[in-house]
């Protein structure tokens, strides 16, 4: 049999995960991946490909 605690932890329904690409803003080419719970601003990165530098925004 269930504790208490247990079955509530049972309930608790997960959010659903949706993993997409962030192009860069340039090139329009894959540079990270991310999921749909991600939180991100101010952060900087360098493409792979053109070599220049985007902020990412989500």
């Amino acid at each position: 049999m269930m504790k208490t605690s247990e079955m509530h932890l049972c309930k608790v329904a997960k959010p659903p995960l949706e993993r997409k690409w962030y192009k860069c803003p340039y090139c329009q080419k894959a540079a990270l991946i991310y999921d749909n719970t991600a939180v991100c601003s101010g952060v900087f990165m360098k493409c792979k490909f053109c070599k220049r530098e985007f902020e990412i925004k989500i």
